[in-house]
């Protein structure tokens, strides 16, 4: 009796002894959970800039000073990290205490509170080496309230590939403090008109204008470009054969193949997710429905309308398992939604009597579109259960055509300055509105991509 009451006593031991070891475990993951630094929260209706200071741009040790490198390197940081709107840079070097050196890149090699002090939270240290045309790129990511590196990274590349490497890193930087993939890889692609040409030809850029390279040389009218979500596609649409026909050109490859010459209409394709299909108008007696046809062959999988009025315009969603597209069935055009395997129909705009353009972010619940408000083309968005309608623009010029960046951060849009439609960026909320081309090149139809890898 007496042994059975103290087996009893040391497993009630044993039981508390073990309760304590899990509740001080659960109390020391609480408390490094409440130790770890949450640098933003996007949700958050007050979200502040974090202080980040780049130090000047150092040559490795070993390598030669490269003023060129450094200058430009150094920019490419800051237009990135300054258009993201996540950062507060800390640009003056002359309020800097710590002063230029080599070999000063790794943990231990300077004193974080020269730069804490200077009030950055945060702290980029990169250097270069040029070696014939190979150019070599390290960076450092460090928390300087901390004390420890955040991102280490090393790039090797073709000197001429100088921005990509950078715009990699800057990926990384806004990925690490908000979660949130970067877009700086990403490129923009658009069918444009150099002024007094008659022809329309395609072109790409980088994410924010720069690097502007001219695709087609068909001296013929070109639209509605798309890339696949590998990034190594775009569909678009050329008059070159005198019919609005389906074109691909894989830019990897360096080849073009006619997809679709359906007789009337092959235009506004949109790739799924898989990038095994193609979503897009064409012409079927007196007016123009929705199809998906295959990415490879252009055979016809569904056509996913069938109505006396004119479809056009359609987008996947995230998921393949819808479309939103434009319809004039009501009278004038307005958003709606099918199922990809076809079905009933939905309208999502109700508001206002002309909508158009609408694709559907990869990364939140919208679907930007154009709506003609007061006579003027303005950018708005709305869920897909119809629901949040939001106008974002309310320009005294025609925003149109919007399209989701690759995190869906941001919109890209024309807008016609001085006769010219150029290319526009804001955020998911209207703000930051930014000009991004100034050329002489009347832009229609952008495209944005996901980032390159």
């Amino acid at each position: 009796m007496k042994k059975t009451s103290f087996t009893k006593s040391v497993k009630a031991s044993r039981a508390r002894v073990l309760t304590l070891l899990m509740v001080s475990c659960i109390l020391l993951i609480l408390a490094n959970i409440a130790r770890a630094r949450v640098y933003l929260e996007l949700d958050s209706p007050n979200l502040r800039r974090v202080p980040l200071a780049i130090a000047p741009l150092q040559p490795l040790c070993g390598a030669s000073t490269n003023a060129e490198i450094a200058q430009v390197g150094r920019q490419i940081l800051i237009d990135d990290l300054e258009f993201s709107t996540f950062f507060e840079l800390l640009l003056d070097t002359e309020n800097y205490l710590e002063k230029p050196q080599k070999c000063s890149l790794s943990p231990g090699t300077f004193d974080y509170s020269n730069w804490s002090l200077i009030g950055a939270e945060l702290l980029i240290k990169a250097g270069y080496s040029l070696s014939g045309k190979t150019l070599v790129a390290e960076f450092r990511l460090y928390d300087t309230l901390e004390g420890k590196m955040l991102i280490g990274k090393r790039y090797r590349s073709r000197a001429k590939n100088i921005r990509l490497l950078f715009h990699m890193f800057t990926n990384l930087v806004v990925e690490k403090v908000t979660g949130l993939p970067g877009e700086f890889t990403a490129k923009i692609a658009f069918c444009g008109r150099r002024l007094g040409e008659p022809a329309q030809e395609l072109y790409i850029c980088d994410y924010d204008g720069q690097e502007l390279h001219q695709i087609t040389r068909n001296h013929t009218i070109n639209v509605s470009p798309a890339w696949s979500h590998d990034t190594n596609k775009i569909a678009y649409t050329s008059y070159l054969n005198n019919n609005p026909d389906l074109y691909v050109i894989d830019l990897k490859k360096g080849k073009e193949i006619l997809l679709s010459k359906r007789k009337g209409l092959n235009v506004a394709a949109d790739w799924s997710a898989d990038d095994r299909y193609l979503t897009l108008m064409q012409r079927y007696a007196h007016h123009s429905e929705i199809t998906i046809i295959d990415s490879s062959s252009g055979k016809t999988i569904r056509r996913l309308t069938n109505s006396p009025s004119n479809q056009a315009s359609p987008c996947w969603s995230p998921d393949n398992s819808e479309i939103a597209f434009v319809s004039d069935r009501s009278g004038t055009p307005h958003i709606y939604v099918i199922p990809a395997s076809g079905g009933s129909w939905r309208r999502l705009t109700k508001i206002d009597a002309y909508n158009a353009d609408p694709d559907w972010s990869v990364c939140n619940d919208k679907i930007v579109f154009t709506s003609r408000i007061d006579g003027i083309f303005q950018i708005c968005t709305i869920r897909p259960d119809g629901s949040g309608y939001r106008q974002l623009t309310f320009t005294n010029s025609n925003c149109e055509v919007p399209c989701w960046s690759p995190n869906g951060r941001h919109i890209l849009f024309t807008k016609k300055i001085n006769n010219i439609r150029q290319l526009m960026v804001m955020d998911a909320k209207g703000r930051n509105l930014k000009q991004i081309t100034f050329d002489k090149i009347d832009k229609k139809g952008p495209s944005w991509s996901a980032n390159r890898r």
